[in-house]
């Protein structure tokens, strides 16, 4: 069984979303695009946590912010018929064993009884008809104030109404229909286990009370399985008891306390050691791991070895439904935050490779990930990017539209490695063809714009030649991330019509614009921008750097003229990303300099489209 697909509405930042999910799920995406609260949003339905149990019970800022100021407004305007909120989480199951299909018996909602539903729904529990009544009083005395303007005045009313959140309450049917109320007794049974990333790893990993997750697990197994541990400390106990060293020390406790104390009958004194309780429970309690070759506590470990450790406990636990003590629970989801937590690069990639394989009937794992290299080594098919288009939030399967375009799946595959994979995680995305343009188109951003890629969160990324097309189909179908391409027109090369033809393809309005160099290449570009004044002072004090013996020459031809583009070209054909790097010095070295330095139009036309600047008198 598994969850397959999940629809929320009106929960925190969705308002309307639906996302299909497979038996292992990577989510990734830019920080607070909602993949923490697509997990709180499955745990308000399946989690057993306590903490959840409370949560069940919405607080006013679980509610969407667009849909509560949308229901004040209505009620500013007298809108005929009010419609109060509701939050509704709904999932829809399918693939049961027998075990499953008897649990779920009763939510059915196909004939084939192939597909169930759950649905967690909080609204109104009682009429409010008289609560209205009473804002409209309260918005009825409010009168505008001269110093306010419409809008101000409007803003004044949404505030002055409370939402009547205490009227509010929550259920849990099964099925279509609201009046079949999930029992609890059966919702026990399908779990969800919550990994968050604010996880403590070490504080769950010590001996200690029974609010730690190494006590919980090791309690939750039979008792008889640690039997012979009590035989044991029984046997010690009575070692205790016997030792003639701590015989003395009894005695010596009685007589002092026979002193001090008011007089009592003989056996009020009597005074003894015991090692601990023998009961299974509190032996649990006293028991830690270690770890390593050497072992030492996790009090002394690392936080990404912790982690480690943490993480393979609970799913040794929650993976082992053969275990007496997992008969009770027949579907496992476990969500995981961030398992990138305080881990190297090394680790993230052997523990992406290895938990996809804990994947059984019983299990489903949904992992969020900020980790550019988990991203690159689990499955293209399982991973999902949540992202943001106007303000919504949407998810999109990386493959979806390009799964039967094998040449490209086969490219993704291939290269989208740690560096190219950081795409998914941008918030808007430049393409380029080699390592020079990667070396200066982001210090071309920032003189023109007087912002870094970033600190916007844009992402640029070299496709090692000429293989836009492969990234282009992503964003075609559906990851709809505002995407620039800056390619070379390769005039006089038999790839001279690829540009127009990248144009034509793939180019969409508001979506996906590709400049093309005027010249045949970027580097040409540079330096036709650039062949009198500052420009042309930056470019020969980087050539001298790339070129000292063989620029001399051409740097006396130019002194008292204009450069001559293909004469300096020549110069750094075979070197053209060192040169790249030596007139990335030259411009950080002097910024006033730097500032009058020309970006060929294209580029800046590409700028133009990726980060519009509004005119000062806009402002």
């Amino acid at each position: 069984m598994f969850i397959s697909k999940l629809k929320i509405e009106n929960y925190r930042n969705f308002q309307s979303f639906e996302i299909e999910l497979q038996p292992f799920t990577l989510l990734i995406g830019e920080n607070n695009v909602g993949k923490t609260n697509l997990l709180n949003a499955i745990g308000l339905i399946f989690s057993q946590d306590i903490s959840f149990f409370k949560k069940r019970m919405l607080e006013i800022d679980d509610i969407n912010n667009k849909v509560k100021r949308d229901f004040k407004e209505s009620i500013i305007d007298n809108d005929s018929k009010i419609k109060y909120p509701e939050v509704k989480i709904e999932v829809i199951m399918e693939d049961f064993n027998d075990d499953q299909e008897a649990v779920i018996g009763d939510w059915f909602i196909d004939k084939d009884f192939k597909k169930a539903k759950l649905t967690y729904v909080f609204h109104q529990k009682t009429d409010l008809s008289k609560w209205l009544e009473k804002q409209k009083e309260i918005l009825n005395k409010l009168s505008k104030q001269d110093s306010e303007t419409d809008e101000q005045f409007r803003e004044r009313k949404i505030k002055k109404i409370d939402f009547p959140i205490k009227k509010y309450g929550f259920d849990i049917y099964g099925g279509d229909n609201f009046t079949k109320r999930v029992d609890y007794y059966f919702l026990k049974m399908l779990r969800m286990e919550f990994l968050d990333a604010l996880r403590d790893a070490k504080k769950e990993l010590v001996a200690s009370g029974d609010y730690r997750l190494l006590f919980k697990i090791l309690n939750n197994r039979p008792e008889d399985k640690f039997g012979t541990i009590k035989d044991k400390l029984s046997g010690l106990q009575q070692e205790i008891e016997e030792n003639p060293e701590l015989i003395k020390v009894r005695i010596e406790i009685t007589e002092y306390l026979k002193k001090i104390s008011l007089e009592e009958e003989e056996n009020n004194y009597k005074v003894d050691f015991q090692f601990s309780s023998i009961e299974t429970t509190e032996i649990l309690k006293k028991l830690s791991l270690i770890y390593g070759n050497e072992p030492i506590t996790v009090d002394r470990n690392g936080l990404g070895r912790n982690n480690l450790l943490y993480i393979s406990l609970i799913l040794s636990h929650l993976t082992n439904t053969d275990s007496d003590n997992n008969n009770d629970a027949f579907f496992r989801f476990i969500g995981i935050e961030e398992p990138e937590a305080h881990l190297q690069p090394q680790l993230q990639d052997h523990l992406s490779m290895n938990i996809k394989n804990e994947i059984k009937d019983e299990i489903q794992i949904l992992l969020t990930s900020h980790s550019s290299h988990i991203a690159s080594k689990l499955k293209l098919e399982n991973t999902i990017i949540l992202y943001k288009d106007d303000n919504v939030i949407k998810p999109h399967y990386i493959l979806k539209g390009i799964e039967d375009d094998k040449n490209t799946v086969r490219y993704i595959e291939k290269y989208l490695d740690a560096t190219k994979s950081t795409m998914f995680f941008a918030r808007k995305l430049i393409l380029v063809e080699g390592i020079s343009e990667q070396i200066l188109i982001p210090k071309f951003f920032n003189l023109h714009t007087n912002k870094t890629l970033l600190e916007l969160g844009y992402t640029i990324i070299n496709v090692n030649g000429v293989a836009f097309k492969h990234f282009l189909e992503i964003i075609k179908n559906g990851y709809f991330i505002k995407c620039l391409v800056l390619t070379d027109k390769d005039t006089g090369k038999r790839t001279e019509k690829r540009a127009n033809n990248l144009k034509v393809t793939y180019e969409i309005e508001n979506l996906i614009e590709i400049d093309i160099s005027n010249n045949s290449t970027f580097e040409k570009d540079i330096i036709d921008s650039n062949i009198n004044g500052i420009g042309k002072d930056i470019l020969l004090k980087s050539l001298k750097k790339t070129k000292p013996n063989k620029s001399k020459k051409l740097i006396e031809e130019v002194e008292n003229k204009d450069i001559v583009t293909d004469d300096f070209f020549d110069l750094i054909v075979n070197d053209k990303a060192d040169f790249a790097m030596d007139l990335l010095e030259s411009l950080n070295d002097d910024k006033d300099k730097a500032d009058k330095f020309n970006i060929p139009n294209y580029i800046e036309k590409g700028f133009e489209f990726i980060y519009p600047i509004k005119p000062k008198n806009d402002e």
